[in-house]
């Protein structure tokens, strides 16, 4: 019995160890989802950027795109704040990733061709939680227009 003890408080904390790919994955889809709902509903066209871009842009082929988004949604449904995922974002994602999924983000406001209040406060809110300058969010802007007209 002391034995058993001994090599259950030997062996590695797993809350130590780094999140897994997948919850980092599942927090910036998370916040993606959010973004294509935050005027209220998530169009059927919204929806299908989300998977055109998660797909590549995380290296997973369809199926896993779509689990992913399912998982992302129900994250995204179930979270109070958005800080659990920024969170995970500024403690794994360097300068450049922060803002490619800014970037995305903005594709995602932008693909229904309207800005509302609520989309604008939310990226504006996620830039500052993930250390985006305004400058770098004003690019990243101007870079997803650029990739939706193109």
């Amino acid at each position: 019995m002391l034995d058993k003890l001994k090599t259950m408080f030997a062996e590695p904390v797993a809350a130590s160890a780094p999140p897994r790919s997948d919850a980092l994955h599942i927090a910036a889809a998370a916040l993606l989802v959010r973004a294509a709902q935050i005027d209220g509903h998530m169009d059927e066209g919204e929806e299908k950027l989300i998977a055109r871009l998660v797909g590549p842009h995380f290296g997973l082929d369809d199926a896993a795109a779509a689990t992913l988004i399912t998982e992302a949604k129900a994250a995204a449904d179930e979270a109070s704040d958005l800080f659990q995922f920024t969170v995970r974002i500024n403690n794994h994602f360097s300068e450049p990733h922060k803002i490619m999924l800014l970037e995305l983000l903005w594709q995602i406001v932008l693909s229904d061709g309207v800005v509302d209040d609520f989309e604008a406060n939310l990226l504006r809110r996620v830039a500052g939680l993930i250390h985006i300058t305004d400058q770098q969010a004003g690019q990243a802007r101007k870079n997803a227009q650029n990739q939706l007209s193109s």
